[in-house]
């Protein structure tokens, strides 16, 4: 258990931080990534982050991109978050009304699973369905969430995230697509080419979309550990 804030009932022997404590509430995240990460806290409300369970990841096409896909991810996984740190993060502010910002480093983050995929990349058409891995490496993750309170009594006051936009700055991305073009080797290797040598023009027109979804994904993540516990007992100075 990290030695600050101040002891308290929560699972996991997780401290209680002071809700304005910055240094606790980062000690906090990492000792719940570092101890947590690959097993989730079913009492908490945490779900386990390693590997992160997806049921749909879509990226729609754009006619006026030069990455104009149709793609979507069917009970995928994201791999990778336990070996995060989280490097800054804002404190909560009493009534909510602050965005919280943080900023997490990841060596790898590995999205994989059953794909369908079917447009155009760069000057290539491309259509494929089978197993797919996007792997990100070294990444910086910056997120940006809002919260409102939600009151269900006294001293029983929750947050609810409405809003979660995460950005994610890779020092190389590098795609893997089973099965394209019906299984012909030559075309499959030929996207292949193309798209892992200008895979930050891809990554770069794909952004919005993975960016979108991602946030959609940590928003629900974060509610269901918000909805276990009233403030009141998540943090001390309320």
């Amino acid at each position: 258990m990290y030695s600050c804030g101040s002891s308290s009932d929560l699972p996991g022997n997780i401290t209680k931080c002071d809700i304005a404590d910055e240094k606790c509430l980062l000690d906090g995240m990492n000792y719940v990534i570092n101890n947590f990460a690959t097993t989730g806290i079913k009492e908490l409300g945490l779900v386990k982050l390693d590997p992160l369970h997806i049921k749909k990841f879509s990226l729609a096409k754009n006619p006026n991109s030069p990455v104009s896909i149709d793609m979507t991810f069917t009970n995928a996984e994201l791999v990778g978050l336990r070996g995060s740190q989280v490097k800054r993060t804002s404190i909560f502010t009493r009534d909510l009304r602050r965005p919280i910002a943080f900023e997490m480093f990841s060596p790898k983050l590995t999205l994989k699973g059953p794909y369908s995929i079917d447009g155009k990349v760069l000057i290539l058409p491309i259509v494929g369905k089978g197993d797919a891995e996007i792997s990100l490496d070294n990444v910086k993750v910056s997120a940006i969430a809002k919260f409102v309170p939600v009151s269900k009594g006294p001293q029983q006051t929750y947050a609810k995230a409405i809003e979660v936009k995460i950005k994610l700055e890779p020092s190389r991305a590098t795609y893997k697509l089973n099965n394209l073009f019906n299984g012909q080797k030559d075309l499959s290797d030929n996207l292949h080419v193309l798209i892992n040598e200008n895979w930050r023009e891809v990554f770069g027109e794909l952004q919005p979309d993975i960016f979108g979804a991602m946030g959609l994904i940590f928003k629900s993540v974060l509610n269901k550990a918000l909805s276990k516990y009233p403030l009141e007992q998540l943090f001390s100075g309320l």
